[in-house]
């Protein structure tokens, strides 16, 4: 069940990413900057994000750190609302690696058709989301360049759409139950 929820979310969050580059324009690029630096977008974003990782760090978890981690999963993302910048461009790519890392177990786990491609593009999500981590602003920067050049406005469309569809095709393999054994 979180697993339909988080493709769902994929599908929302990468779809607003995408509709947010293809319109972005010089008129109104200030509405996508802000939107990269709002905290309650960012808490909103990884607050499930964290949570969803918890039963992730269970089985590597030291035994004294286990009753620490469902808390810890709730008290950070609150602390990181007030003293981490760039807080909705963090969290989005914090979900695009969790995604990612979802995708990937899911379509070997579920033996889902094209599961080489589908990890392929996964693992290009994580590499986005990681890139995108490592250096926040660069969300900020792909919505400028979008906004100035028609050539990185529809190639950063096209990758979020791609991103898109991924979620879409694990969304509906999931739910419709078709596997290759």
């Amino acid at each position: 069940m979180l697993f339909l929820l988080e493709l769902a979310a994929g599908i929302f969050l990468t779809g607003a990413v995408a509709w947010l580059t293809v319109t972005v324009s010089p008129e109104n690029i200030s509405r996508c900057e802000k939107l990269c630096r709002n905290r309650v977008a960012g808490l909103l974003i990884a607050l499930p994000c964290t949570l969803a990782c918890v039963p992730l760090a269970i089985p590597v978890s030291p035994g004294f750190l286990l009753n620490l981690l469902y808390p810890a999963a709730v008290v950070l993302p609150v602390l990181c609302y007030f003293y981490i910048d760039y807080y909705a461009a963090r969290s989005f790519a914090f979900f695009l690696i969790l995604l990612a890392y979802d995708i990937v177990h899911g379509a070997f786990e579920l033996h889902t058709p094209g599961t080489p491609v589908v990890t392929v593009a996964a693992l290009l999500t994580g590499i986005t989301g990681i890139w995108i981590s490592a250096k926040p602003c660069t969300l900020r920067d792909i919505f400028r360049k979008s906004a100035g050049s028609k050539i990185w406005k529809y190639s950063s469309f096209a990758a979020a759409a791609a991103m898109v569809l991924l979620s879409l095709y694990m969304l509906i393999m999931v739910v419709s139950g078709v596997s290759v054994q």
